[in-house]
């Protein structure tokens, strides 16, 4: 029943494909190169920066795998996601969906695609890759990849030692726990390299710098895997619905010091319109900063208009301790609570407010006219 819903799939893409008043020259992937490497790595090349349409669907699966926790119905939607834009991203979901309806040889092939596209953190996809070679009862290539995951950075000892899925690998290999506590045994403290797999995503940002609409389409490929959802509060509060969704994406580092470090992530809670030439435009802005554990020591919205009642605001980061925060009122050619965002130009902007702030020696963010009061 698969095959015969995959094939109906892609036929329903291939007949919207040759819709419309042109003819759509973007590269896509074919249902029977789904697995193939060099198609795959080809279609990803010479695809534009992001496709809308296969976001829109990747956020549609991952709101059916992750949200309503099905799995089996997730499936379908990442593969059309894929079809219309392979990124590491889908194929990583992808596999987990697949290793969860106990599709297991077909889940390794997805985990192979997305470690082809560079699917970061790569410690996750060898740790779920040896998962799934342990349920498929192959002892050696789940040794291989579980102490390859360790070595990468992965740092759950005690899920390690316990995850049902690694059962078959601990039971049937006698030097199973001594070859895990080793490999764990020269990784450091595990608290730190959950945080360290995060914060190393994000590289020092070029300073002086303006956070504003236009700095939306930097964003990139830079997506925020789910699997670090304990540094994003967002991403566990994050809302689905059949248009709107959420992507993260890393921005980078403002200021990094022995005991803290300020970082800059986005949000991004709406998916375009397919065909729309506007992107990621109305992304908003997280300003934070971590201590040396990942605990979170202070964070600001500083750039971006995070619903529509909100102003939009501007960050001007003049150097790694100082930065000012403008809003605006805007005015939108139509109504946005209905009209949403995209394909609605600006009409007029107007500055409510503006306000400058300093980071302060333990990270937190403090208003100038504070700072000034402080020193007195």
């Amino acid at each position: 029943m698969r095959i015969a819903s995959l094939l109906a799939l892609s036929a329903l893409l291939a007949s919207c494909g040759n819709a419309g008043k042109k003819t759509d020259q973007t590269a896509k992937l074919s249902l029977a190169m789904l697995y193939n490497a060099d198609s795959a790595k080809w279609v990803a090349a010479n695809s534009p920066e992001k496709n809308n349409a296969a976001e829109k669907e990747f956020l549609k699966a991952i709101d059916e795998f992750r949200n309503k926790k099905n799995a089996a119905g997730s499936i379908d939607k990442f593969t059309k996601s894929i079809l219309l834009q392979p990124q590491a991203k889908t194929y990583y979901e992808l596999g987990n969906a697949l290793m969860e309806t106990h599709q297991l040889a077909e889940a390794i092939q997805a985990f192979n695609m997305a470690e082809l596209l560079d699917y970061k953190p790569i410690s996750k996809l060898l740790y779920n890759k040896a998962c799934a070679y342990s349920l498929s009862k192959k002892t050696d290539s789940c040794r291989y990849y579980l102490i390859a995951a360790i070595e990468f950075g992965y740092n759950n000892m005690n899920n390690a030692m316990k995850d049902p899925d690694l059962k078959y690998f601990r039971e049937e290999d006698y030097s199973a726990q001594s070859q895990i506590l080793t490999a764990f045994s020269g990784s450091g403290e595990p608290g730190k390299l959950e945080w360290n797999l995060f914060a190393k995503q994000f590289k020092q940002l070029p300073i002086p710098l303006t956070i504003d609409k236009a700095y939306a389409k930097e964003l990139g490929k830079n997506f925020i895997s789910y699997d670090f959802e304990l540094y994003v509060a967002e991403m566990r509060d994050s809302k689905f619905s059949r248009d709107v969704g959420s992507s993260f994406f890393y921005v980078g580092t403002v200021k990094k010091v022995d005991a803290f470090k300020t970082l800059i992530y986005a949000v991004n809670d709406e998916v375009s319109e397919e065909g729309s030439t506007e992107d990621a435009n109305h992304a908003y802005y997280f300003m934070a900063s971590y201590d040396n554990s990942g605990k979170l020591i202070d964070k600001l919205l500083v750039a971006g208009q995070p619903n529509f009642d909100a102003p939009y605001r501007v960050a001007t980061i003049a150097s790694n301790t100082d930065f000012e925060l403008t809003d605006y009122k805007v005015e939108y050619e139509k109504d946005p609570a209905k009209e949403g965002f995209i394909n609605n130009p600006e009409k007029s902007r107007t500055e409510i407010k503006k306000a400058s702030y300093h980071i302060t020696e333990d990270g937190h963010f403090a208003p100038k006219t504070q700072q000034l009061a402080l020193k007195r």
